[in-house]
């Protein structure tokens, strides 16, 4: 596929941005480090960065989202220094790139579990493990589409989507395969609570002296349930979760 028109970069640190290439020109704006900005695409910042020691760049200004909207984005033009301090280079290019395909974790306000979790208490005056609000979250799929203030990545997604369009910290951000590999996961677990529950009523049967050999209790039905939800049941359910966006103890569930 053809190359984005523009790159994205971040800011390794503080700068102004003006309205021509010169120090003493106009300043249309003022970003912190980390900031993320595009730029064309065709610079080459390592092997060939531009003549002069300035680079072009739009900076966002997009803060509130329309998140039912695919609106072109607001940018502000301006030129900043390549370098910054003793020579350091000002940009370095993302991992992320416009176009690219990503998933958005959104951590939900509220939720009944992480709400009953939060009356016990280890966690009543405190906050949850990080890994808990994350098993919960929403998961939006879509592509990058551009970049907001306060650093952050705007996924794109189809048109009558529910929100169309989404803006996270790289950190809320998930490649298609590290999902994939938390779905999975998500899916194990699940399989290994519904074996250890089947498994946990089948010797609880058997301590009280019901037959091994035959019977609903017996050891050759629950080989037979044990066979169906391993080969069959259980790569059924894990790829409808991943292609659905299920967040993680969602997958769990369904295939538990």
């Amino acid at each position: 596929p053809p190359e984005p028109v523009n790159q994205i970069l971040r800011l390794r640190a503080a700068t102004k941005v003006h309205e021509q290439a010169n120090a003493d020109s106009t300043e249309v704006a003022e970003l912190e480090e980390g900031s993320l900005v595009e730029a064309a695409g065709a610079v080459d910042l390592e092997g060939a960065p531009p003549e002069g020691g300035w680079l072009l760049i739009r900076a966002p200004l997009e803060d509130k989202l329309d998140v039912m909207s695919d609106k072109p984005l607001e940018y502000q033009d301006g030129w900043i220094p390549i370098t910054f301090g003793e020579g350091e280079k000002m940009v370095e290019r993302t991992e992320l790139q416009l176009g690219h395909k990503i998933a958005a974790r959104v951590f939900v306000e509220t939720h009944p579990v992480l709400d009953l979790l939060k009356k016990l208490p280890r966690w009543r005056d405190g906050e949850l493990p990080e890994w808990m609000r994350a098993a919960v979250a929403e998961i939006y799929t879509g592509k990058i589409g551009g970049v907001a203030k306060r650093s952050r990545f705007i996924v794109q997604r189809p048109s009558g989507a529910m929100p169309e369009r989404v803006a996270v910290k790289r950190a809320m951000i998930v490649l298609p395969k590290e999902r994939a590999r938390q779905t999975t996961l998500a899916g194990l677990l699940g399989l290994a609570a519904s074996l250890a529950v089947g498994l946990s009523i089948h010797g609880c049967c058997w301590a009280q002296g019901r037959p091994l050999e035959f019977g609903l209790m017996a050891w050759p039905p629950l080989l037979g349930w044990v066979t169906l939800v391993l080969v069959f049941l259980t790569p059924v359910t894990i790829g409808p979760s991943y292609l659905f966006s299920n967040s993680q103890a969602a997958t769990a569930c369904v295939v538990a």
